[in-house]
């Protein structure tokens, strides 16, 4: 910003300035006039040599001085351009991992949401940006929940390996967690048996997706969009946020399992049992 770049030309022109100050006071005999002044009364009491020993002191402290302000300067440059290498390897290590991801070869996706995460651990400050990535990443990868009832046959009984890795990292509840600012967006996707479980989804959006046989214990549901997901034999019965409005939003509970409070619900204990 441009603001950052005035600071340190403000800074380069100060420390010229202040350079030119010290040869001013330690060369010239602006020095004499300024020990006269700093002793004051004191001056005239004092011999020729003493005069001498006065001056040079104060061109000693100065010198010092002057050292003590360099040095800081010299730290902040340094942390300048420690702070500026480091961006650059979190921007090569971000591309390298984006070279993997789009990968012909599974595993190779693996190592680079592997990656991704690793970068996440070590510059938290990458973690939405991450989360962009692997949720369209996701959404790239994940069959459209609406093929269902077209290709049914076609379609996996779970998710891909890349895929639920993608989805681990994801939604993962470590405190560098990816995206911890972001919602997760897997509305209208095929995710089939996919593990979900201690999931953050927080606010996710869920709607229309086909979260069959999904395994989402102990996920973090509070505020999750459910309209019209399809939620057959999946496993919430240690969800945690999750209230009776939004499981209703579903559009199929058949023989989902809930918590006990939500199972309690004469209204959704008709809708898992239904057709059951």
């Amino acid at each position: 910003m441009w603001w950052r770049k005035a600071w340190w030309t403000v800074l380069a022109l100060g420390g010229a300035a202040l350079l030119a100050g010290v040869v001013a006071v330690v060369f010239t005999p602006l020095t004499r006039h300024l020990t006269f002044w700093v002793t004051g009364s004191e001056w005239s009491q004092l011999d020729a040599s003493a005069r001498a020993a006065a001056v040079g002191q104060f061109r000693l402290a100065v010198v010092q001085v002057v050292a003590a302000v360099g040095a800081a300067i010299a730290l902040t440059y340094t942390v300048r351009t420690f702070r500026l290498s480091r961006r650059g390897q979190v921007t090569d290590r971000f591309t390298k991992a984006l070279e993997r991801l789009t990968s012909e070869e599974a595993y190779v996706r693996i190592g680079g949401v592997l990656a991704m995460e690793q970068i996440v651990q070590d510059a938290p400050d990458q973690g939405d940006h991450a989360a962009r990535v692997l949720n369209a990443f996701v959404r790239r990868h994940a069959p459209d929940a609406a093929r269902t009832t077209l290709a049914a046959a076609q379609l996996p009984k779970r998710p891909e390996e890349h895929v639920q890795e993608a989805l681990r990292a994801l939604t993962a509840k470590q405190p560098w967690r990816i995206g911890r600012r972001m919602p997760v967006d897997l509305a209208g996707l095929h995710l089939k048996g996919a593990g979900l479980e201690d999931a953050q989804l927080r606010g996710a959006s869920l709607k229309d997706a086909f979260l069959v046989g999904a395994n989402l214990r102990g996920a973090m549901l509070k505020g999750a969009d459910f309209s019209g997901a399809d939620l057959t034999g999946a496993d919430l019965s240690t969800a945690r946020g999750l209230s009776e409005a939004q499981i209703l939003q579903a559009g199929c509970l058949r023989l989902c399992r809930l918590p006990e409070a939500l199972a309690a619900c004469s209204e959704v204990t008709s809708r898992v049992d239904a057709s059951g």
